[in-house]
């Protein structure tokens, strides 16, 4: 005999079958490379997210929405005459940030702070039209941070030239392809690779200058 109750439990079922997620990847992307004053350093932004990817009916209509288990961002102060990168700050996604968090550095007071910009929306809210809510920090040279309520008007980051500046004696210009950071430090010089991206969210030397 036909039950509503078998048949409703049997739906469910198969609805909690199909809606599943693949194995965990990782996902690691090279933001933003800001040269540091008059000088061979830059800091860089790396996001870092690890997730499961929707399969089955999760993926439909439009390839679905994949489940984020973790989202990070970090701040490196990069060294390109010694080859090297020192990690300042790691910020995990709050809540309150959790969609389409991003972090970005706004300001710069002399070589010694940074300013960063958090944002992002609540977790499981939406972020459109806008994105929803923002946090700024500052960052000290040896990796203190604190929040601020705003970034000083003589902070703000100068344009970037390639040509050399007037007086300025470090001559180094920074770039990237793909999750390789590039310098150069003539004028008409190429672009050699500086740093390779990891997996991890890692900076790894490459060759030598």
């Amino acid at each position: 005999m036909w039950s509503p109750q078998i048949s409703t439990l049997s739906l469910v079922l198969v609805l909690a079958t199909a809606c599943t997620y693949g194995p965990e990847e990782e996902r690691v992307v090279l933001g933003q490379i800001v040269g540091v004053g008059d000088s061979y350093e830059a800091l860089v932004v790396i996001q870092y997210e690890r997730f499961r990817p929707p399969t089955g009916l999760t993926a439909f209509p439009d390839g679905g929405k994949a489940r984020i288990l973790e989202r990070w961002a970090r701040l490196y102060s990069l060294d390109a005459a010694e080859r090297s990168a020192s990690l300042l700050t790691e910020q995990a996604a709050p809540d309150s940030l959790w969609e389409s968090f991003s972090v970005s550095v706004q300001g710069l007071a002399g070589d010694s702070i940074s300013y960063l910009r958090l944002t992002g929306c609540p977790r499981n809210g939406e972020c459109h039209p806008r994105l929803q809510n923002s946090l700024l920090l500052s960052v000290s040279r040896e990796g203190s941070v604190r929040s601020v309520a705003d970034i000083p008007s003589d902070a703000l980051l100068p344009g970037v030239m390639l040509a050399r500046r007037p007086r300025e004696e470090h001559y180094v210009r920074f770039s990237s392809e793909g999750n390789t950071i590039t310098a150069r430090f003539e004028e008409d010089g190429p672009f050699a690779p500086l740093m390779r991206l990891g997996s991890d969210g890692s900076l790894t030397t490459i060759g030598e200058r």
